[in-house]
């Protein structure tokens, strides 16, 4: 069973967002943009689509690659070798035991680079 509920945090303008399936990432260091990845198993949905918790920052399971990395010259692929899990997550909203990500929440790559997310895809 899916459950649907509200995309928006707080109102007005620069509101914070729930992030779902198909947010758009980006990479500090990376030379492309990347789309985020959710469980098949998540069943909490934001206009048909899974939404992301802060777990959901596994390399080349959630987060496949952003390209090329720019650490060094010339730039290796890059591999996301995020070990945390995403930050300024929802503090009192959940999916599936872990704070719902928001459109702020950011990433740390074991590489130097800073993960953010563009577009929260919905």
């Amino acid at each position: 069973m899916s459950t649907t509920i509200s995309s928006k945090v707080t109102k007005g303008a620069g509101a914070e967002t729930y992030v779902v399936e198909g947010a758009t990432l980006t990479c500090t260091l990376g030379s492309n943009l990347n789309q985020l990845q959710i469980p098949n198993r998540r069943c909490i949905l934001i206009n048909g689509k899974k939404q992301a918790n802060i777990a959901d920052h596994i390399g080349r399971f959630n987060i496949i690659s952003f390209g090329s990395c720019s650490r060094s010259i010339p730039p290796p692929p890059c591999i996301n070798a995020t070990i945390n899990k995403w930050v300024n997550g929802k503090e009192n909203g959940f999916v599936d035991d872990e704070q719902a990500l928001l459109n702020t929440s950011i990433n740390l790559c074991a590489c130097g680079g800073v993960i953010s997310i563009v577009n929260d895809g919905q």
